[in-house]
């Protein structure tokens, strides 16, 4: 066990205490606010403070986690054998206050600040802390707690930490289950008007064949997909939006026989769950409406939830996902660039710093999405994403991805550059 002695026990400090040591190293901890208790103990033992009490092992407090509400905050950033880290100290047995740090990345405190000042916009990666000085794309924090597993395995040998294991995990999103099938004679003939009039003779024509029943429809891989997946035996989970047809949510309709049976075929060899509409993300009532559609299509529990255009507006979204009794989030990531948004690999709970609380919802931060190689994809690319897979790999963690079969259907090598990221 971990004895730690901290002078304050705030819901900041208990959470991140709880999601570093218990959840990430595996440890039993105990949290002390009595110091004549943490001096006559026998245990291991961590003090988080201003200055050291005896010889245990010391994280000198920056203040951060004893604080409430969002604050402008100053970051300076310094390097720890090569690896970027702010909230110095210069002081205990690491030189930075590795637990402010990483609830500063993990509860995006940024975007709160973003927020503030730029109410309507969404938060860009271009502003992001790890953008600008170049940790996006590796798993900050994980890195930060490997190094300080080894560090306390140093000082306290019989500490017993729970094994990591990389993951890679496949998610496809389907906010339009095809292109052509299925979607009635106005949209059809509507969309064959546009090609007509735009002298896109390839797509009119692929547009009638798929119609006459002569083609499949260009995003029909879903038993290509389920083929692969058998055969890697990998488990993915499949995000189909059940939205009301609006500007921003233009797939088929819940109510069409044809899309209900392909959820249903999906959901009987793949976790199938929702994808939030435009309204839903805004929406309380739309968005329990959308998760009730998919029970009553697939007849299980529904848990998982992503959010169609990847909209995170923070916390409420998060709120509204946990009153909706959804339990796990993979929304957490940015559509323009690789990485962490979150700086983190590992599944974790939201702490919600406006109500200065955590919330039981899980988030998986994923690390691609496709539109980010949709325009390009190269050697460079590949390279940088096998690279970010070794460092996810390095501290056991999860490798998501994120796919669709828009991106599938583009030209005939994407399927092969899909697997391609799935088992590099």
């Amino acid at each position: 066990m971990l004895l730690i002695y901290t002078e304050k026990k705030t819901p900041r400090f208990m959470y991140i205490c709880e999601h570093i040591f218990v959840d990430m190293l595996g440890l039993s901890i105990e949290i002390t606010t009595n110091l004549e208790t943490f001096v006559k103990s026998d245990e291991s033992k961590l003090s988080y403070a201003k200055s050291a009490i005896g010889n245990e092992f010391f994280i000198k407090n920056f203040g951060f986690l004893y604080e409430k509400g969002v604050l402008p905050i100053e970051i300076l950033m310094e390097e720890w054998e090569n690896v970027p880290y702010f909230f110095a100290t210069k002081k205990g047995s690491i030189p930075f206050d590795i637990l402010s740090a990483s609830f500063f990345l993990l509860t995006r405190y940024e975007e709160y600040l973003y927020k503030d000042t730029h109410p309507d916009q969404p938060f860009p990666a271009t502003e992001s802390l790890a953008y600008k000085h170049h940790f996006l794309e590796i798993p900050i924090i994980d890195i930060w707690v490997a190094r300080l597993k080894e560090l306390l395995q140093e000082k306290y040998p019989n500490l017993s930490f729970a094994p990591r294991e990389k993951n890679v995990i496949s998610v496809i999103e389907v906010p339009k289950a095809f292109k052509y099938k299925h979607k009635g004679f106005l949209r059809a003939f509507g969309r064959a008007l546009i090609y007509f009039f735009t002298l896109q003779w390839s797509q009119l024509r692929n547009l009638i064949t798929v119609v006459l029943g002569k083609e499949k429809d260009p995003y029909d891989f879903y038993e290509a997909l389920l083929v692969y997946f058998q055969e890697k035996r990998l488990h993915p989970t499949f995000f189909f939006l059940l939205g009301d047809y609006n500007y921003y949510d233009q797939g088929l309709s819940y109510n069409n026989p044809k899309y209900k049976y392909l959820i249903k075929h999906i959901a009987d060899y793949a976790i199938v769950s929702v994808l939030g509409s435009y309204d839903a993300v805004s929406e309380q009532e739309q968005l329990l409406r959308e998760r009730e559609r998919m029970i009553n299509i697939i007849n299980r529990p529904v848990r998982r939830f992503r959010a169609n255009n990847n909209q995170l507006p923070l916390p409420e979204l998060y709120r509204k996902l946990t009153d909706s009794e959804f339990e796990e989030d993979y929304t957490m990531g940015y559509l323009s660039h690789l990485g962490f948004r979150s700086g983190t690999c590992s599944p974790y709970k939201f702490y919600d710093i406006r109500l200065e609380v955590k919330l039981p919802l899980i988030i998986h931060s994923y690390a691609l999405h496709w539109q980010q190689i949709d325009k390009q994809y190269s050697q460079e690319t590949l390279y940088k994403i096998e690279q970010i897979k070794r460092e996810v790999e390095a501290v056991g963690g999860n490798f998501i991805s994120i796919f669709s079969p828009e991106y599938l259907s583009k030209s005939p090598d994407r399927f092969a550059i899909y697997k391609t990221i799935q088992e590099a």
